[in-house]
């Protein structure tokens, strides 16, 4: 295979991994604030548990937190904090008066922002979570593609409708904001992880194997195999991206997709257990009880 090939693939994620794993993780949105800002005004929308998002949609803010400088924000700039770390978002560089934090705004005339937060069951996510950064800062004004600027002026102008529906439209519409957003971390090659993982040409495919087939084997040697590796090669470069072994992974997916089968189908235990790998409904029940008591 070509280099130049070969290292463009490197960075791309299969849209059916990505959506695979998107499904799977219950992925949502919640847009709770919508309004327009000007004067002194700040807001902090952390301690919710899932993925709190801003986005600038006109003039300029400033991002503040305790691990770094306070960084503008631009038009077009979406801020993500994966880990729900503490922030505060304020028109100025100053560090806002804790007083003007979530204060109301009494005349929202000024610079347009969408706040809210992305929904994720943090247990099923956990791995997909950890190799993201504490903050990330998208400009999607400039993501590579088509579609995204288009996307941006559709969201807002929901987000300032008061037609029917318009409530549900701007959370669906921040749902395909954030795969926009994955989509051109990804370009930029800076996801981690299992995201990383996915786009990786040579574990790309095996962790898409895992996720479509959970009750295979996906001995190590199998995997090492597909993935053009040697098995220490390969248990090396799986551990280092993804954070966890191949083998942890495998048990990972196998009993979230064991989960949500047993909220979501009338299915036995027994069956369930055996779709998803384990040939003893005793193994599976020990298994899933260790798994989420961590």
């Amino acid at each position: 295979m070509p280099k130049n090939i070969e290292k463009v693939s490197e960075n791309v994620i299969s849209g059916d991994s990505l959506s695979d794993v998107l499904a799977r993780i219950r992925f949502g949105a919640r847009v709770f604030f919508r309004s327009e800002y000007c004067g002194q005004w700040a807001v902090d929308t952390s301690g919710s548990n899932h993925v709190p998002f801003h986005l600038v949609a006109g003039g300029e803010g400033w991002l503040h937190s305790h691990s770094a400088p306070p960084q503008r924000l631009k038009s077009g700039h979406l801020v993500l904090f994966p880990h729900d770390d503490p922030h505060v978002l304020a028109g100025t560089s100053d560090k806002p008066d804790a007083a003007i934090v979530n204060r109301a705004v009494a005349a929202p005339t000024g610079e347009p922002a969408v706040c809210g937060y992305f929904v994720v069951d943090r247990v099923a996510a956990a791995p997909l979570l950890a190799g993201l950064a504490a903050t990330i800062v998208v400009d999607l004004g400039q993501a590579p593609g088509t579609g995204t600027q288009e996307l941006i002026r559709l969201w807002m102008a929901e987000a300032a409708s008061q037609s029917l529906g318009s409530d549900v439209a701007v959370d669906r519409l921040a749902e395909v904001v954030f795969i926009h957003a994955l989509r051109a971390e990804a370009a930029c090659g800076r996801l981690t992880g299992v995201f990383s993982a996915l786009g990786d040409s040579r574990l790309g495919p095996v962790v898409a194997a895992i996720h479509r087939d959970p009750a295979a084997p996906h001995r190590i040697d199998e995997m090492a195999a597909a993935a053009r590796l040697s098995e220490s090669a390969f248990a090396l470069r799986f551990k280092k991206t993804v954070g966890m072994t191949a083998g942890q992974y495998v048990r990972h997916w196998r009993l979230q997709t064991a989960a949500r089968a047993l909220q979501e189908t009338q299915r036995s235990m027994a069956d369930i257990a055996a779709s998803v790998g384990y040939e003893s409904e005793v193994a599976f029940r020990k298994a899933f009880r260790l798994h989420f008591k961590q």
